[in-house]
């Protein structure tokens, strides 16, 4: 029995490395290095704030060493980017979901440039907050609470007697983030309910305010991305997978960033809540500036994803999308 164990825990270390973002000595060459390649152009890059902090590193940067390319950058949600696409207001755009049927029969092409998670979140200082811990919420629960016809209580909730009014935040704009958290709950972005906020900044400030609030964001957004703990009086909400009422030890929720990120890549959160963070346009690019930035946002720039908060790729995706771009 000793030694069943250990070969299993032996795998486990095995699968975790496999899987954990970073550069093996095996992979280390499959990755080619930045030739630097003399381009001018002008081009924009519109769509998701959860892209938006990176994008716009990576646009500083790459102009450094190209200072003939010029890189406007605009937010306003998935949605917006990719409507900018579509009506050649910008040639690459920042999406932060799933590509839809719509999105592949107009002849969206994306590279993946990163991964994040989407999680629901609450005041720390929500008077309930002890429970909210304890039992989690089940996907029935947040479907109430974010696509109910009548406002809940925290008591109808968490089943006390608590009063008061659950106060729920929403996302009005075209939001990635909004349509991965629908889908969790199968339902469309559209049939999300409550007051209504523009962007991850927003939510998290009105959630902040608010110690009866809820509302989702981005992980990126839950943690401070140069600590690595979670943003003041943020607290993700855990998810109550098996429906018993109660938090167990796998879906306890992340105390920081890096037990974030090692959950996604791992398969220990929802994976509907788990999504590809995507660069994408109409098309392969043809334009040598712009796919001298993708590359350079492949491999030279992959550094800069966990400063900023978000997921870096290992080396399968990367290897995987710079062969798209060939």
């Amino acid at each position: 029995m000793n030694l069943t164990r250990t070969v299993f825990l032996l795998f486990c270390i095995a699968i975790f490395y496999e899987c954990k973002p970073g550069k093996s000595e095996k992979t280390k060459d499959t990755i080619p290095a930045v030739t630097k390649v003399n381009v001018s152009g002008n081009f924009t890059i519109s769509g998701a704030y959860a892209l938006y902090p990176l994008v716009r590193k990576w646009r500083d940067d790459f102009m450094k060493i190209h200072p003939t390319v010029k890189i406007d950058l605009e937010t306003g949600g998935t949605g917006q980017g990719i409507e900018d696409l579509l009506s050649n207001k910008s040639q690459l755009a920042m999406i932060s979901r799933p590509l839809t049927d719509e999105d592949f029969d107009a002849g969206i092409w994306t590279i993946p440039v990163a991964k994040d998670g989407v999680a629901a979140i609450v005041n720390q200082k929500n008077p309930y907050i002890r429970r909210i811990m304890d039992q989690g919420l089940s996907s029935e629960e947040f479907l109430k609470v974010f696509t109910g016809n009548k406002p809940l209580t925290w008591g109808e909730l968490l089943d006390t007697s608590g009063k008061e009014k659950v106060l729920v935040f929403t996302r009005t704009d075209e939001s990635g983030a909004a349509e991965v958290f629908a889908d969790f709950l199968n339902k469309e972005a559209s049939d999300l309910k409550g007051t209504g906020v523009n962007s991850d900044d927003e939510m998290i400030k009105n959630v902040q305010k608010n110690p009866l609030a809820t509302g989702f964001c981005n992980f990126s957004y839950a943690f401070d991305a140069s600590t690595g703990e979670r943003i003041k009086d943020i607290q993700m909400v855990p998810v109550d997978i098996d429906y018993d009422n109660k938090i167990d030890r796998q879906e306890l929720p992340f105390s920081n960033l890096e037990k974030a990120h090692r959950s996604l890549w791992l398969g220990l959160y929802p994976k509907r809540l788990c999504r590809e963070l995507t660069i994408g346009s109409v098309g392969k690019p043809t334009d040598e500036a712009v796919i001298q930035f993708l590359k350079y946002v492949l491999i030279e720039g992959q550094k800069e994803v966990k400063t900023a908060g978000l997921c870096e790729l290992n080396d399968v995706y990367v290897g995987y999308a710079l062969d798209k771009l060939k």
